[in-house]
């Protein structure tokens, strides 16, 4: 027994030492793992991220944690990375991310003047900082991620990291600088002869204007903010990686005009003091004057990897419950470009109930009496290297909607 008793102490000390050491940890927030000869711990760090996707607010757009090696990501969704699709309102979040990483966004569709569904910019976010609950990602973020030094000089402003398209409004000189980068995007990926049609070209041409931006000396006025953009743009359009077909000196000049009188027309449009609201009678105005440019006021783009189009891993954005008589309608939205690729099945708790169709899209629950119910669904896309995604939801009132 004394034998025993003195080997548990042992014990005891021993989990305590290594706690205190860090090699325990709460399992949400840490994971412990061993090297690859097991002569030491390793302990990462998780981290939940979520925020809005804000130009106005875009919606299934993809979202993903670009792990950074050696300071720098590729740009591109790798299985294991994590990822998801903004909601209607712009929201996103994502779990269970380790190591260093960039926010990236992908497509989605964001709303113009009169409520109509347009292609949006892909986007970019820092990491948050230390304190920071909320990541928002929008064209100043993207800028921050390309010149970190950049955070100082809107901070003049403004919250760098706001939520631009809040109905409260965000600073103007922010707004201003932020659809002059939504409008050089426009401008070099947006149109009927678009300048570029690659994604990861698009996001590091942004870079040229957050550089330009970085060494001006009042980022938001009128003549500050055509001379960054103007910059840029020579500067990619003269790039062969990424410019392809570069246009001729005298179509370069015809870009370069463009741009510059689309963002004297932002700064006129939108006040440089206060707080100023993105609504419909601003985005008409704003709209008005990339037409009088000539600028289209969307992007398309594509992303790709290897030899051909890169497939996301199918993303679960709601489950809806619906009542009707004695029977419990299931049904996800799961946006995918190869919906048979994916695999459902779904759960339920109390499992006493009858669940019937638990490997199809749309599942039911019979003999639903109203009583409390968790459900749960797991996606698996065989198309994209068997990526897979959970979520749940509790019934509360008929129907019941949850957006992920």
């Amino acid at each position: 027994m004394t034998r025993s008793f003195r080997c548990l102490s042992l014990l005891f000390l021993l989990c305590q030492g290594l706690s205190n050491c860090g090699f325990f940890d709460d399992p949400t927030t840490s994971s412990v793992s061993c090297d690859p000869n097991c002569s030491s711990t390793v302990t990462e760090k998780t981290v939940t991220l979520e925020g809005k996707l804000a130009q106005s607010y875009v919606k299934h757009a993809q979202v993903w944690a670009d792990k950074l090696v050696g300071g720098e990501g590729d740009l591109k969704w790798q299985n294991g990375e994590s990822l998801a699709v903004s909601s209607s309102g712009g929201g996103y979040q994502l779990t269970g991310i380790t190591g260093n990483f960039q926010v990236v966004t992908f497509g989605g569709k964001k709303q113009d003047s009169a409520g109509n569904w347009i292609d949006a910019i892909p986007m970019m976010a820092p990491a948050p900082e230390a304190g920071q609950t909320t990541t928002n990602v929008t064209p100043l973020t993207t800028l921050v991620a390309f010149e970190p030094a950049l955070k100082q000089k809107l901070a003049a402003y403004g919250d760098w990291n706001a939520d631009i398209a809040s109905p409260s409004g965000v600073s103007g000189n922010l707004l201003r600088i932020a659809k002059t980068v939504e409008t050089l995007s426009s401008t070099i990926s947006g149109g009927d002869s678009p300048l570029i049609t690659d994604f990861n070209a698009n996001l590091k041409s942004l870079g040229f204007l957050a550089t330009q931006l970085n060494s001006s000396s009042d980022l938001a006025d009128d003549t500050g903010l055509k001379t960054a953009a103007s910059s840029a743009l020579t500067s990619i359009v003269s790039n062969s990686a990424l410019v392809q077909s570069p246009p001729t000196a005298a179509r370069r000049a015809e870009l370069v005009g463009s741009l510059e009188q689309a963002v004297q027309g932002i700064t006129d449009n939108i006040r440089a003091d206060g707080v100023v609201v993105e609504d419909p009678t601003l985005l008409a105005k704003i709209e008005t004057v990339l037409e009088e440019a000539s600028i289209a006021d969307t992007v398309s783009v594509t992303l790709s990897m290897g030899g051909g189009n890169l497939n996301f891993g199918a993303v679960i954005t709601e489950i809806e419950m619906s009542w009707n008589a004695n029977t419990l309608d299931l049904t996800a939205v799961v946006p995918d470009d190869d919906p048979n690729s994916i695999d459902y099945n779904w759960s339920i708790t109390p499992s006493v109930l009858s669940l019937d169709n638990p490997n199809a899209p749309l599942a039911q629950v019979s003999n639903f009496d109203g009583s409390n119910l968790r459900v749960s669904l797991t996606v698996i896309d065989t198309a994209a290297s068997n990526f897979t995604d959970t979520r749940s939801c509790t019934w509360q009132t008929n129907p019941t909607v949850c957006e992920f």
